[in-house]
């Protein structure tokens, strides 16, 4: 496991979830709290965070950013600590749980440690502020209907998670994930259509905010004006 603090109170995780991609988690370190951004990919990658952490004596709140297995899987380390999610993050993870284990073992999973199913119980649908420590935990909807986002005021560092992604030296907004039948059968005009339309509806949101750096769950972080830059180039 790779481990870099990115500013002053960023901290960022790094490791393998399969054989050829790596999995980002995150902590910021708060004044009341510490953050742990995503739980990554089993037990084990949850110690290292909690074990970073061990002579901090301030409690630990957790977020998951959406209900992919390679952000929640570390969750039951943290039995009886809040562990923050989108409203409909427990429910999908619980649904599906046994069928996405299945799936991503079949994909060739890395999993770093024991995985035991522990959802989210704090779950929000509106921004929630910890104005203390200067964080804002917000929805976020892109890359599944469950993501939310992270924001650092202080270090003006947003966490985004799979909403976006670096791969191949290029940047990729990652909505789709989980297509419908009716995105499956769509043209490829409509498909681009609604990539489009969701892309530049994340931008409005983050534009709100005076970030200068965003760290994404798969290839590190990027700067706003790579952001700008993308933008402008799908609007024209």
């Amino acid at each position: 496991m790779q481990i870099q603090k990115i500013t002053n109170r960023n901290v960022i995780f790094t490791a393998n979830e399969n054989a050829t991609g790596t999995v980002n988690t995150g902590i910021i370190r708060g004044k009341a709290y510490n953050f742990i951004i995503d739980t990554g990919t089993g037990g084990d990658f949850a110690k290292a965070m909690i074990d970073y952490l061990s002579e901090d004596p301030l409690p630990i709140v957790v977020i998951n950013t959406h209900h992919h297995w390679d952000h929640v899987y570390g969750n039951w380390m943290f039995e009886g600590r809040p562990i923050i999610a989108h409203k409909l993050c427990a429910e999908l993870l619980d649904n599906d749980w046994n069928k996405k284990m299945a799936e991503v073992k079949a994909r060739g999973a890395i999993f770093l440690g024991e995985v035991n199913k522990h959802l989210p119980h704090k779950l929000i649908d509106t921004p929630l502020h910890f104005p203390d420590d200067g964080v804002l935990i917000f929805p976020n909807p892109g890359h599944s209907a469950d993501c939310i986002s992270v924001f650092d005021e202080i270090d003006k560092v947003l966490y985004l998670g799979d909403n976006f992604g670096i791969g191949e030296d290029k940047r990729f907004y990652y909505w789709g994930y989980e297509l419908t039948e009716a995105d499956r059968s769509a043209t490829e005009e409509a498909i681009s259509a609604r990539y489009k339309a969701s892309f530049f509806a994340m931008m409005k949101l983050l534009n709100k905010y005076d970030y200068e750096s965003a760290v994404v769950s798969h290839g590190g972080w990027i700067s706003r004006g790579d952001f700008t830059a993308l933008e402008e180039g799908l609007a024209e």
